[in-house]
């Protein structure tokens, strides 16, 4: 009667401390528990040092280098698309306080989430919106899979000078206006 109430005893000792152990960082896109991906840079973590094409007809008109700001620059990093109605909102709201705090150093990067049949779209709708801060494109989905695998929009990432994300955001409504004033002032100081 000893021997299976010790064997009983040293399985779940094993179990609870194969719990306990710290789960190993994938390596390439993740999956929850159901199935579903997420993404790999969260709060706290590094994005990708990417480099995605200027969206043809709009703002800018070289590729955006996040390599050039990581570490430097405060970055909030913008995924939008033209089928996205709070996009409409939320570009020009972030086109305000890139004017505000670009001599700061702040950086803003919009990468449209448009695909094939609508990508064409995404600069001169950036344009018409008064958008002056760097447009991107991502057709082949390579950053957007890593950083909002959910292809969520608007979703918004800030990035401190520092290199790392201290924000990540999905949606966007007027009433949070007054709390992402304060928080990119407070990226753009350094706080």
């Amino acid at each position: 009667m000893r021997a299976p109430q010790t064997a009983l005893a040293l399985a779940v000792a094993a179990l609870v401390g194969l719990a306990v152990l710290p789960a190993p960082r994938p390596s390439g896109p993740a999956l929850d528990a159901v199935g579903l991906s997420r993404a790999l840079a969260r709060v706290g973590g590094t994005p990708p040092a990417f480099t995605l094409p200027a969206a043809t007809g709009g703002p800018s008109t070289t590729s955006f280098r996040m390599g050039d700001h990581l570490g430097q620059h405060p970055v909030v990093i913008l995924f939008w698309a033209t089928w996205c109605v709070p996009c409409r909102t939320e570009l020009p709201f972030y086109q305000t306080l890139y004017e505000r705090h670009h001599a700061a150093g702040l950086e803003i990067v919009a990468i449209s989430m448009d695909g094939a049949s609508s990508v064409s779209r995404a600069g001169p709708a950036a344009r018409r919106l008064g958008v002056s801060f760097d447009v991107v494109t991502d057709l082949d989905t390579r950053i957007t899979s890593q950083l909002n695998p959910r292809r969520a929009a608007p979703f918004s990432i800030w990035v401190n000078r520092e290199g790392r994300i201290t924000w990540e955001r999905e949606g966007f409504a007027p009433s949070e206006q007054s709390t992402i004033e304060a928080g990119i002032a407070e990226l753009v100081g350094g706080s």
